[in-house]
């Protein structure tokens, strides 16, 4: 957590920029009463991880619905990882590097043990869809001669 905690968003890998910056829009949206999914959905494509939007949206809903306090997300415009973005991120990153015990401790002090199993599972689908992304770029890249 320490390590985004205050960091500048520009300094962070894109994907984890990225998934601030969602994190941020999902509450906005839903704060507002309009579908995070139907607005998040251009950003996912256009990132080519519309497949993470399901479980980012259960995931975020969990956060939201089942937690165990109420987390603080900074504003679209804010330049720094705030502290409840910070463990959020090191959530996803403990799931980006197949560290299930680390991503499943930081989940349990997030929500409650009834949605644990199943945050757990949303945020490593994520990840994992984040980690495929640049792979299917690659992989769908014109070949050069």
């Amino acid at each position: 957590m320490y390590r985004f905690l205050d960091r500048p968003l520009d300094q962070l890998d894109e994907h984890l920029h990225f998934l601030v910056s969602a994190m941020r829009h999902w509450t906005l949206v839903t704060r507002g009463g309009r579908c995070a999914c139907r607005a998040l959905a251009p950003a996912f494509a256009w990132r080519g991880v519309s497949a993470a939007l399901p479980d980012f949206a259960a995931a975020m809903g969990a956060f939201d619905r089942e937690g165990k306090r109420w987390l603080r997300f900074g504003t679209a415009t804010a330049r720094t990882v705030n502290d409840d973005e910070a463990v959020l991120l090191a959530l996803i990153d403990s799931a980006m590097r197949g560290e299930r015990n680390a991503a499943r401790r930081i989940a349990a002090t997030l929500v409650t043990e009834p949605a644990l199993g199943r945050t757990v599972t949303a945020i490593e689908w994520v990840a994992l869809r984040f980690l495929q992304a640049p792979l299917a770029q690659r992989d769908g890249a014109p070949k050069q001669a």
